[in-house]
Parts: structure tokens; sequence; C-alpha cells
């Protein structure tokens, strides 16, 4: 689990990503830096897809420390609603949750009875992250976005590289059904060859989620740290 949390400011970089790219409109995503038809296709089969206010999932998550030559697995369910708002359920290996209502963010380690409180812009990476949020146009400004040849005629591969350093990321894969542009994987990898990958299953769309679920209560008792 150690492990998994090194590996965390990656993986909130490849959510904040997929989350900037499914909270604009088609209209917004063409504005900006020029970019390939066909990506651009893709691209807004994703928006489209993903215009709904909230949707839920089931993640796998593989973090792979490559120096360490070591990789952890977990499991859980998402649940986002725009703006801002994600809750990260770990179930396996360890329960564990990531809260964010877009302002703050919390880790929660029950077993540990423990957590981790932040100022969600902060965590997230400042201007390199939480402001894609709300410009979809900083993205493609930021990011050189290409079709990865490794694709299929089933799945769309998107190769995402920063133009300048973002998040400490080297590059983003992102994997989309051609069918329904749900994005079934996200791969980030880092400037030292670790890996994130994870794998979206069972993504429902048009859910209603009470704002409740995206604060965290501090139960009495808990250690309180900050990121």
């Amino acid at each position: 689990m150690i492990r998994l949390l090194q590996g965390w400011s990656m993986l909130l970089g490849c959510i904040v990503l997929l989350m900037a790219m499914v909270v604009s409109t088609v209209a917004q995503a063409s504005e900006g830096t020029d970019i390939d038809p066909l990506v651009d296709q893709v691209l807004s089969g994703v928006e489209a897809r993903y215009a709904s206010s909230a949707f839920s999932a089931r993640f796998d998550i593989e973090s792979t420390l490559k120096a360490m030559q070591v990789t952890d697995t977990a499991a859980g369910r998402l649940m986002v609603k725009y703006p801002g708002k994600m809750r990260w359920e770990y179930e396996q290996p360890d329960p564990m949750l990531f809260v964010t209502d877009g302002v703050t963010l919390w880790m929660y380690q029950p077993q540990e009875r423990q957590v981790t409180v932040g100022k969600a812009d902060e965590v997230l990476g400042g201007s390199q992250g939480a402001s894609f949020l709300s410009d979809v146009r900083l993205l493609r400004q930021e990011f050189q976005i290409d079709l990865d040849p490794n694709g299929s005629d089933t799945l769309a591969r998107l190769k995402l590289t920063p133009r300048e350093g973002a998040f400490d990321i080297a590059s983003i894969i992102m994997t989309i059904d051609r069918a329904t542009s749900d994005v079934v994987e996200v791969l980030t990898t880092n400037q030292y060859d670790d890996t994130t990958r994870i794998v979206f299953h069972d993504i429902a769309f048009q859910q209603t989620f009470p704002d409740s679920l995206f604060h965290f209560d501090i139960p009495e008792g808990t250690d309180v740290l900050e990121f």
C-alpha cells in the first residue's frame, strides 16, 4: 500500500486530465491549438459520452516502481460528479478512501486510523492540475496529443506528451472503446519509467450522487496529517 501511495500523485494527474476532457463541451474542445482531425474525432466522442453530470465505474490499478522492481495492485469503485468532485473507494488489498469536493482532498486509511488532508488545487498540482478542470483548451495547449499506432479497429489509443513538465509525467496513454467512447484504460509513465495503469469497467452514466458523498467527516480519534 505504501508503494501505491507513492504513485498517487501520478494517478491524480491522470484523473485530472480525464475529467478535464469530459467536463467541457465539444465546441470548447475544438478551440485552441491545432490538432489532428482523427484525434479530435476521438476526443469529441469522449466528451459527448461523458457529458452527464456524474458517472461511476469499477477500477483496477497496477502501480509499478521500476527502480524497486515491485508492482502493487488495487481495486475498488470510483464516483465522479462535476465539477471537480471525486470519490475513490479502495476495496482491495486494504480499504482506503480518496475523496474531494473540489476544494479539499482527504485520504483516509481506516486500518491506520489516519487521514491526510490538503487543498485539492495544491495536491492536484495547482495551475498544472485543477485548472484543467475548468478549461480543456489548456490541456490541448500544454500537451501534444497523438494517435498511438498500437490502437485497433475496436480500441483507439491517444498518447499525451507534456509540452513542458506537468505532474512529473512523461506520457499518458488513454485507451478508448471506439464503439462507446468509454475510456477503458489510462496508463501514465513518469520520468523515472514508473507506471500506473488504471482499467475502468462497469461504467455507468447519468448517475445521481448527493454532495455529501464528496465530503469526509473525520472520525473521532483519527490522526490528522497534511499533504
